[in-house]
């Protein structure tokens, strides 16, 4: 066993790195399978089988195979949650038998995805140093957003919003997954971009076509998804970033400056202005704002009717009526709580244990009302489906973290606010945080949650290399 583990770990030193970015640049061909396969009617797609295969392994690796200092700490952390995953089990069998406790395992592995593959991430970076690059995740960035223009130029993508005919999802499975990790992405993919544009030579032209098409996809993708999440993150990085490069360009004039500064403006511009005439204007002015002034019960009565009489009595749905504030939140919020209403009224009618372990992802018998459908508020999600201590293993740390990482950046604002690389890695944590808070979709998608791990490695990883370095004199 000990000559095995030897082994393993030897064939690991050697071949982690390469396929970790083999994998994380085979993430858009596995999303793009998996549309096609959802959309041809297939119960069982290539993200479920290879994603769950990816957990088994990942999670084997880092209990049974890797030796780093510390590990007996996270080992505490990783029997934390599966001791929570067996106690939630058990009360899912109290509550409705076997068949409840099968019912639930799909959504909880997607769920419990993202800490399992964390502590395989983790234990890869302390043993061997190995963390997924920037490149391989700007690359991945590149691949999405290609995706979205060449199937809206073929007519074969799919809508993004139905039969409505608004925005166009590529053939990805969900625009708003698709759209999160675009999000969380495409700022890498223009970063990156920017840093191949000054060391082009006539030889290497195709690196400038190259980069060239994945800025143009990544303002169309941003454009034609469709969606808030996508569109709003890229076009703040893009005005964030080429302030900076404006500002670096003033400051230190050099050809290799003025180049990236005037490929940034062009990205935020091409952005910007496809704006106008694309079919996330058309969204956004065309149904989301009228939707702002609609009250409660008129976009409830346009919803699935099942749903629709499940809210029906629900406090949270009540208070969202009775109240201007809340009703003007959840409409901001594209009324996600109206929709976690049901599960939300059976959480906080089912008692101490129901608090403490969640009512899981499906209707037991014993609830009142069906509470199935999507909570899509990550932090929310969790709550709800897995109680007070499922929220204290799996997202209190995420949300330590996040407050770490600001921190971190201002015990050294001006150092972290020279390297753009930084800035970038940083813009995507909290760009992460925030989809997860409001948007939802993210660490309970494990599609979303693998990039929401990959920057978050990333991010703790550059703190570390700054923090080797002396401080600035004016710090």
């Amino acid at each position: 066993m000990t000559n095995l583990r030897a082994q393993l770990r030897d064939a690991s030193r050697a071949r982690l790195p390469m396929i970790l970015a083999v994998y994380i640049l085979c993430q858009p061909l596995i999303d793009v399978f998996t549309g096609l396969g959802a959309q041809a009617g297939h119960f069982i797609t290539m993200g479920v089988v290879v994603r769950a295969l990816v957990l088994v392994l990942a999670f084997l690796y880092a209990v049974f195979v890797s030796d780093f200092p510390g590990k007996k700490r996270w080992m505490i952390f990783a029997g934390a949650m599966v001791g929570y995953l067996v106690l939630f089990m058990g009360y899912m069998f109290t509550v409705g038998g076997l068949s409840l406790c099968v019912s639930n395992v799909r959504e909880v592995v997607k769920t419990f995805f993202a800490p399992f593959v964390f502590l395989f991430l983790w234990s890869v970076y302390q043993e061997f140093g190995y963390l997924v690059t920037v490149e391989a995740i700007a690359w991945a960035g590149g691949l999405y957003a290609s995706v979205i223009p060449i199937a809206a130029a073929t007519g074969t993508s799919f809508y993004s919003y139905g039969n409505a005919g608004m925005g166009y999802r590529g053939w990805f499975y969900a625009a708003n997954e698709v759209g999160c990790i675009m999000a969380l992405t495409a700022p890498f993919t223009i970063y990156y971009c920017l840093q191949v544009f000054p060391t082009v030579t006539k030889k290497t032209w195709w690196k400038a076509a190259l980069a060239v098409w994945a800025l143009i996809a990544v303002a169309i993708s941003a454009n034609f998804l469709g969606t808030k999440i996508i569109f709003g993150f890229t076009a703040l990085y893009c005005v964030a970033a080429f302030v900076w490069h404006l500002v670096r360009a003033i400051r230190e004039p050099s050809r290799a400056h003025t180049i990236q500064a005037v490929a940034m403006a062009g990205i935020l511009l091409l952005t910007v202005g496809m704006y106008f005439g694309s079919p996330f204007q058309y969204y956004f002015e065309g149904v989301y704002n009228k939707w702002l002034s609609r009250p409660p019960e008129a976009t409830v009565e346009t919803w699935d009717e099942a749903i629709a009489h499940a809210c029906q009595g629900t406090w949270l749905y009540e208070l969202i009526k009775s109240n201007d504030t809340f009703a003007d939140i959840d409409q901001i919020l594209s009324r996600r709580f109206i929709g976690a209403s049901p599960a939300v009224q059976v959480y906080t009618e089912n008692g101490p244990l129901a608090w403490l372990l969640g009512v899981g992802y499906v209707t037991a018998p014993s609830y009142s009302r069906e509470m199935y459908f999507m909570v899509e508020l990550d932090p929310l999600a969790i709550l709800v489906r897995h109680g007070v201590v499922g929220f204290v293993l799996y997202y209190a740390p995420y949300i330590a973290f996040v407050v770490w990482s600001v921190i971190q950046f201002f015990k050294r604002p001006l150092q972290r606010l020279e390297d753009l690389g930084f800035c970038t890695t940083l813009y995507c944590t909290l760009a992460g945080f925030a989809i997860s808070v409001i948007a939802g979709h993210a660490l309970v998608s494990p599609a979303v949650a693998t990039f929401i791990l990959v920057v978050s490695m990333q991010m703790w990883h550059q703190v570390q290399k700054q923090n080797q370095l002396p401080k600035g004199k004016n710090e």
